[in-house]
């Protein structure tokens, strides 16, 4: 109620409607600048301010930028955000960090609260899933670029790399050395484009090979996960001679069990990651990977999003990948069991 009063006292001293009031702080390019204007002065010296803070700030530049990644745990996320950051703040922006997890349907309500708080625009880890929150985006203009994977069919531009692309590279790879069992170790694929893409990539390539289809299990992204994931593949899939993790920390603790259970990486089985993480070369033995160039993925679409800011064009760019060879991939034993 008081913020229904708040308005109708602007409203009736500027002379001007209650709808002319509600446009002139939430939709101020509807207005005219001199009503605008009067509006403003008149709700100054009454002491009304919206409830909403988001209100307030579309009235001027805020210079605020939101990067709504799925998690803060990992290295990955923080170099995209670190070379994000650099370029947004060389170009006077601040960037505000939102994780919403890896499920994009349900990111919706922490988007929308950042944006209505007075975020110009959007660096966002994957695509957007949720056809309401396109739609909100696209009615207040936030400029939004994707990241992490690409997809040039969408209405947003997306600075990434094809997953699907990427992990063909890696089972290619074990099928040239002989792989014919591979299992594949995946994060959670609801509402994750880019696990749906490496996960498709796995099933394609075996299809195409005239492979039985491998199975594919789903985990969280923990090195636990990863320990617990071998001991699922040795008792359900005993025939595996390679597997697949969808990330290095997956891959990590697939070695580490390895290791606790006897076997030896590549002889009795082999292992790839995907991300390239620091680690990754470190490890025993060092791990066969898939970089991806998350530093320049960062830099990139903040150089996107200050030229949508600025009224300019915002193309996509799909970003290569590199296969890194190390030594956790061989030929499989001519046994195919572990």
């Amino acid at each position: 109620m008081a913020e229904k009063r708040g308005v109708f006292r602007v409203a009736e001293s500027a002379g001007v409607s209650i709808a002319t009031v509600s446009r002139a702080f939430n939709e101020p390019a509807l207005v005219r600048e001199d009503v605008r204007k009067r509006i403003l002065e008149v709700a100054n010296a009454l002491g009304y301010v919206p409830n909403s803070a988001a209100k307030a700030l579309r009235l001027q530049r805020t210079h605020i930028v939101g990067a709504v990644i799925p998690t803060l745990d990992h290295a990955i996320y923080a170099r995209l955000v670190n070379a994000f950051q650099a370029q947004m703040s060389a170009s006077g922006y601040t960037v505000v960090v939102l994780a919403v997890g890896f499920d994009n349907t349900h990111v919706a309500a922490s988007i929308k609260q950042v944006v209505e708080r007075g975020a110009e625009a959007l660096m966002i880890v994957g695509s957007i899933e949720d056809d309401e929150l396109r739609h909100f985006l696209k009615t207040k203009r936030t400029p939004v670029v994707q990241t992490y994977s690409f997809a040039s069919e969408r209405d947003h531009p997306a600075v990434g790399f094809d997953n699907a692309a990427a992990m063909r590279a890696v089972i290619d790879h074990l099928l040239s050395l002989g792989h014919r069992h591979l299992a594949m170790l995946a994060g959670p694929t609801r509402g994750n484009d880019r696990q749906m893409a490496r996960v498709g990539a796995f099933h394609a390539a075996l299809a195409e090979a005239g492979i039985e289809a491998g199975p594919v299990i789903e985990k969280r992204y923990t090195f636990q996960h990863g320990i617990d994931a071998l001991g699922e593949i040795r008792a359900d899939h005993p025939r595996t001679t390679a597997i697949v993790c969808s990330s290095d920390i997956l891959a990590f603790g697939v070695l580490h069990a390895c290791r606790s259970a006897g076997l030896t990486v590549p002889d009795d089985i082999s292992v790839t990651g995907f991300d390239d993480l620091d680690f990754a070369a470190l490890l025993d033995p060092p791990l066969t990977t898939i970089a991806i160039g998350a530093d320049a993925m960062g830099r990139i679409a903040g150089e996107r999003i200050v030229a949508a800011l600025e009224g300019g064009p915002a193309e996509g760019l799909c970003l290569p990948t590199r296969l890194v060879l190390r030594a956790s991939t061989a030929g499989p034993r001519a046994r195919l069991s572990i």
